[in-house]
């Protein structure tokens, strides 16, 4: 769940410029043409941390990168939501996208080293669309915010959310059990082809002359 909570507020801080475009646009003195840098810079920032947040999330592991996510994303909110510069603004929002790009990944390594393998496909899917409750929020809570108080309050308060988050997760996501890597293990097929008999395997029982084989009680995952 804290996980989720982090990537909900990943999924706000994502989303908080597409619903704030008119009061960005008087703030920074910014025509629709320059606007639309701020999303295109986080996209294209997102798109390409990807493979480096992949490496990252295989040495550091889950815990590590939502916390380190968390911060940058809180960071370039507070960033964007003090400045009154269209260039650092810019770069707060590309922060931003920073931080996104590590969080989702490492949300959803969470799943497996937790739960049966059965049960991961379906806690996926439910992490993504539960996720997507940070747009609810960008759009009603947030708007409402933005347009009673300020622009500086508003952005502050989703920083301070972000903060939140990262907390929460230093204190309630810990290191994952000791059979987590067991669960992930890739077993051996459960028939396989004489001619290509992988390790482990063994004649299955009764089969005479049969081409087939079944795992032998030397595979990993025969019990």
């Amino acid at each position: 769940m804290t996980g989720l909570l982090a990537y909900i507020v990943a999924v706000l801080d994502r989303t908080t410029l597409g619903v704030s475009g008119l009061d960005a646009a008087e703030r920074f003195a910014a025509s629709p043409s320059v606007l639309s840098t701020f999303v295109v810079l986080q996209v294209v920032v997102y798109a390409s941390a990807q493979v480096p947040a992949g490496v990252l999330l295989d040495r550091y592991g889950s815990r590590a990168l939502i916390v380190t996510g968390a911060a940058l994303m809180a960071g370039g909110q507070l960033l964007l939501a003090l400045t009154g510069s269209l260039p650092l603004a810019i770069g707060a929002r590309a922060i931003v996208g920073l931080g996104d790009a590590v969080t989702f990944i490492s949300v959803l390594r969470l799943v497996p080293n937790w739960f049966p393998p059965r049960q991961v496909p379906l806690l996926t899917q439910l992490t993504g669309i539960c996720g997507q409750l940070g747009q609810v929020l960008s759009a009603l809570p947030f708007l409402a915010l933005l347009t009673g108080t300020s622009w500086a309050t508003a952005y502050v308060s989703v920083a301070a959310f972000g903060v939140l988050a990262m907390v929460l997760v230093l204190a309630l996501v810990g290191t994952p059990p000791a059979d987590a890597a067991s669960r992930r293990k890739t077993c051996p097929p459960v028939r396989c082809c004489r001619a290509s008999r992988p390790c482990g395997c063994g004649p299955a029982r009764g089969s005479g002359s049969s081409p087939t084989w079944a795992p032998s009680s030397r595979s990993p995952c025969s019990a």
